[in-house]
């Protein structure tokens, strides 16, 4: 009698086979002759243009059905003319993807006034982490990093985009730092050639950027670095940025400052803002309600792609040390969106609209 009763479970299982296998079928033939249109809502030569195209260049290949994928720029400031139309102004049947930096997820999270992007209506695919590092000037007239606070001259910072900023915000509110932005650049490497010139203090930059551009003015002794901004990790935990490993973090400056880690309301906004910014120098999102067969190739996809030797060698020539994270990796974006408290909400927009002039939805 014990087969008798297995009998279900057997069948069950064989059924659920078939349906794994019919499921495989209809995402091979989903995107069969299809073309996938990517959106990049920021500029060409940027870090997401960068990062987007080399996930179109390689992605297609790899989603069965092997379908053609078109990198475009929509671009405006701040990038909502191309976020705008990938919310409403295209079909969620999975043949439009958007490439998103981590600053226009914050827009995004935060509401922006004049962004329409909902990212609770959407399913990110595939993300690349990239650091930042804070340096200041020699002129400052300090002789290590925990010295800052007694830093000679006012600690003007450059500002573009505030959201853009922010994680670099958050570190010096996080520090205590009597900064002051002075508005009007245009992106940040504008403002590198401030810092150049001698016109502002205090000046942050992608890693890879600092290591190209800022680590020459760090060897001729014009400039000094403060710290990196550095990851954190599942339990909260400041993390070195790989890329530096030698170089501390921003919440290891406070505690060498401080005697202890930073706490409060600024460390709870730090420990929100900067997953969102550090861990998603680019990210690849689809609507989430496509058919289920085009999410499951795409998924497939971007499985195959990641394990894939010639993507990896490339993506190693564009993202160095940091790599791309995909699957269940990507639980953590909405984890780290849901530890956004009313209260933290309130306090990054009032930050943001006190200091900066920024405006929200509602």
């Amino acid at each position: 009698m014990a087969k008798f009763r297995l009998l279900p479970t057997l069948l069950a299982g064989m059924m659920l086979s078939v349906a794994s296998l019919s499921d495989t079928a209809r995402a091979a033939d989903y995107y069969a002759g299809k073309t996938i249109r990517m959106i990049i809502p920021l500029a060409p030569g940027g870090g997401t243009d960068t990062f987007g195209r080399l996930i179109g260049r390689h992605l297609g290949r790899h989603i069965p059905g092997r379908p053609t994928i078109e990198a475009e720029n929509v671009t405006d400031v701040g990038g909502l003319l191309g976020s705008n139309e990938f919310a409403e102004g295209v079909e969620h049947d999975g043949t439009t993807l958007l490439a998103s930096s981590g600053h226009l997820n914050l827009r995004a999270i935060l509401g922006l006034r004049g962004l329409r992007l909902d990212l609770d209506e959407l399913e990110p695919l595939v993300a690349a982490p990239m650091g930042h590092v804070t340096v200041i000037a020699a002129r400052a007239g300090i002789a290590e990093p925990r010295e800052v606070l007694d830093a000679e001259g006012p600690l003007t910072k450059g500002i573009t985009d505030p959201i853009g900023l922010l994680e670099s915000l958050m570190a010096m509110e996080l520090l205590g730092l009597d900064y002051r932005g002075v508005p009007g650049y245009g992106n940040r490497g504008d403002t590198l050639t401030a810092f150049e010139r001698g016109e502002l203090m205090i000046n942050t930059q992608s890693t890879a950027f600092y290591l190209d551009r800022v680590a020459p003015l760090v060897e001729a002794g014009s400039a000094m670095p403060l710290y990196a901004i550095g990851f954190i990790d599942e339990e909260g935990n400041p993390v070195r940025d790989p890329a530096v490993p030698d170089m501390i973090t921003a919440p290891e400056l406070y505690e060498q400052i401080h005697g202890e880690m930073p706490s409060g309301i600024a460390w709870e906004a730090f420990k929100v803002t900067v997953p969102l910014v550090q861990n998603t120098r680019g990210t690849i999102w689809v609507h989430a309600d496509i058919p289920e067969q085009a999410m499951e190739a795409l998924r497939q996809g971007v499985a195959a792609m990641v394990d894939d030797p010639e993507f990896q060698a490339a993506r190693d020539e564009i993202l160095g040390d940091y790599g791309v994270i995909q699957g269940d990796e990507l639980d953590w974006v909405r984890a780290t969106m849901d530890a956004i408290s009313p209260e933290l909400m309130n306090y990054l927009r009032d930050l943001l609209g006190t200091r900066f002039g920024t405006e929200f939805e509602g």
